[in-house]
């Protein structure tokens, strides 16, 4: 009788694993697949953050991007940006960086910064239909080198008076 309690219990353990285990791939399955985000979105909540970013005409709330998940999720999937918001990517290097506009429901305008926080490339009003209405898909590259890619709604860049040569405040 006690040889039968035990093997009870360590099935009983054994099927607790195992359905923990599940419910934990699940989690990731619907994260990565559905939310394009392959991180548990605990941890990748943790590392998106709020910056006051300072323009020539105003200033933005940009949220930091500065994750390769949360890089390659980006703003897609949302359906807009109010005036005020931004989404800032940050990136360890200075360098070329593409961007196109996957699952985007929106235009942006899209500013790449250098590391010295001058403005040295801007694409004005890029649409969804820039990714799905071409084969390959378009994609938007900067010219001289950036450490950072400010994007905010289109029409913005030149509300806020983003140009070529501009200074940025991004702070630390």
């Amino acid at each position: 009788m006690k040889i039968l309690t035990t093997m009870n219990r360590k099935n009983k353990i054994g099927i607790i694993i195992v359905v923990l285990f599940s419910l934990a791939i699940l989690a990731y399955g619907y994260t990565c697949g559905y939310q394009k985000v392959c991180k548990l979105a605990v941890i990748e909540k943790v590392v998106r953050s709020g910056k006051e970013i300072d323009l020539p005409k105003g200033k933005v709330y940009a949220e930091i991007v500065d994750t390769p998940a949360s890089r390659a999720q980006g703003l897609s999937g949302r359906t807009g940006l109010k005036e005020d918001e931004a989404m800032l990517f940050v990136f360890e290097q200075s360098g070329k960086y593409g961007f196109w506009m996957k699952d985007m429901l929106f235009p942006i305008d899209i500013i790449w910064i250098n590391k010295e926080g001058v403005v040295v490339h801007v694409v004005h009003s890029a649409t969804p239909e820039s990714y799905f209405n071409q084969v390959p898909p378009q994609t938007f590259i900067n010219s001289p080198d950036a450490k950072y890619v400010l994007e905010i709604q289109a029409g913005s860049a030149e509300k806020f008076g983003l140009y070529l040569g501009t200074n940025v405040v991004l702070g630390e």
